[in-house]
């Protein structure tokens, strides 16, 4: 039984983890607040002992820093964290792509297939600029961007390429690749034709320019980020 208390209560801290990473990068709890246990503890129905460990594994992954009689306050990585974290998590999800386009299933390519057209959707939507059609725009993106890259790393069949990536993103916001694409209806058409030629490669089965593509890819979205992080941050 002891176990298997335990096992519950590991379950019940990773998903407050990954909650609350969900809500950072959303934007929901921005970047700078305060993240203060008792409030946490009461809006998840639980004590303050799960949140108290899932704010340790935060402030290890980089997201928050603990202060004393004060709480977690939400940080943004550094611009080498994100360099480092893209470019590893790059090469991780490249060598998915290679697996994928070798074991991948015409239910999974349906899939991917599926997002192309939810990425031109959302890039047109973008087009009105008006902050509904940015909204719509940017949950279909996020859907169609989840589903993208899950898919491909599940299809991999790599079990502990799929644990090691989704460690990365933990380490990066959710929301940046959005941020740095800032509802640019040319940089949303330019991002939509990436994962569109990533999903003909896998299709093709041609591994080696799956992973080169997906590489790419990646550099690309880390490449946006920082180039938008150090605007922010000099005109701050």
């Amino acid at each position: 039984m002891a176990q298997a208390r335990t096992q519950e209560q590991d379950q019940l801290v990773s998903s407050i983890v990954d909650d609350l990473q969900d809500r950072i990068g959303d934007g929901d709890i921005k970047i700078g607040s305060w993240i203060r246990q008792e409030r946490i503890a009461r809006e998840y129905g639980v004590s303050r002992t799960p949140v108290r460990e899932a704010l340790r594994q935060l402030e290890a992954l980089g997201v928050v820093e603990i202060v004393a009689n004060r709480g977690a306050r939400v940080i943004l990585p550094s611009l080498q964290d994100i360099a480092q974290a893209f470019e590893v998590r790059g090469v991780l999800e490249g060598h998915a792509a290679l697996l994928a386009a070798r074991n991948i299933g015409q239910k999974e390519l349906d899939v991917l297939h599926g997002t192309d057209a939810l990425f031109q959707e959302a890039a047109e939507m973008a087009g009105a600029q008006t902050e509904e059609a940015l909204a719509q725009a940017r949950h279909i993106w996020f859907q169609a961007n989840g589903t993208f890259h899950t898919t491909i790393i599940v299809a991999s069949g790599n079990r502990q390429l799929e644990m090691s990536i989704e460690a990365l993103h933990h380490r990066i916001p959710r929301g940046l690749t959005w941020t740095a694409l800032g509802g640019d209806v040319r940089l949303l058409k330019d991002n939509a034709e990436e994962h569109a030629r990533i999903s003909a490669a896998i299709e093709a089965r041609d591994e080696e320019t799956a992973r080169d593509l997906t590489i790419e890819h990646s550099r690309r979205a880390q490449e946006l980020i920082v180039m938008r992080t150090r605007d922010q941050t000099s005109s701050s």
